[in-house]
């Protein structure tokens, strides 16, 4: 039987989260009657380059916290350690490295910005909708495709400005839900983009298939959003 989890929780560390304690997701994701939470917050990358996320000074003490709190709910239910990361080519060594330190259960593939050209970013450039939006959806395939990840976050969201659905874009999904499923990587039905225009692009869905791995993600940065989004993933899952 498939445990009833509440996937991708970030903690205060990243920057845009309520400021309480791991433990508070913890208690109440146990009132919520979860046997599972999986953390996910945004990665540090080496030099601390972006905004939004925790310093890599932090990374010991995240680590150090979801250990504590595995050792202390042990039994009442599972927490997991992962992070959320976008892939950036520049940093190859980087991912190794956590692949190679076995301290996370998973890491989650969030694209929020893409490796425009070597150690330039795409918000430094003035690039049209058209071109950030199929920059990050090909940043995803080659993610997909690199074996480091093991679930894609939000695989839609990065098409919010793109308006009506075209045909280029239709193709565009096939290709990465079929890379997703070669691979064997969930996609993530993202709960966060649900309650905001754009970010869930219902046609994006239409494509996945019954046999394509699919996990409910909550995208929570506070308990109250938890709380929030566990009431909507138990509407979805009753349909």
């Amino acid at each position: 039987m498939e445990k009833n989890e509440i996937f991708h929780v970030h903690t205060f560390r990243c920057g845009h989260a309520a400021e309480v304690e791991d433990e508070a997701y913890v208690k109440k994701a146990i009132e919520l009657g979860a046997d599972k939470i999986t953390f996910t917050d945004h990665a540090p990358f080496p030099g601390d380059f972006f905004a939004w996320r925790m310093k890599c000074e932090q990374l010991d003490g995240y680590l150090t916290s979801i250990r504590g709190l595995q050792e202390k709910y042990a039994g009442r239910i599972e927490v997991r350690c992962g992070l959320e990361i976008e892939y950036l080519p520049t940093f190859k060594n980087y991912y190794e490295e956590l692949r190679a330190s076995e301290a996370f259960d998973v890491l989650l593939l969030g694209q929020h910005i893409f490796e425009y050209k070597p150690g330039l970013w795409n918000y430094e450039v003035e690039l049209s909708d058209e071109v950030n939006a199929m920059g990050l959806f090909e940043a995803q395939i080659k993610g997909l495709e690199t074996g480091y990840f093991d679930v894609l976050a939000h695989p839609d969201r990065c098409l919010q400005k793109m308006g009506e659905w075209t045909r280029e874009m239709n193709l565009d999904s096939k290709e990465l839900i079929r890379v997703a499923r070669e691979q064997r990587i969930p996609l993530e039905k993202n709960l966060a983009s649900m309650e905001s225009d754009g970010m869930y692009r219902k046609p994006f869905w239409a494509n996945v298939g019954e046999g394509d791995a699919v996990i409910i993600g909550y995208d929570a940065h506070a308990p109250e959003e938890m709380e929030r989004r566990h009431r909507k993933k138990m509407e979805i899952e009753a349909k």
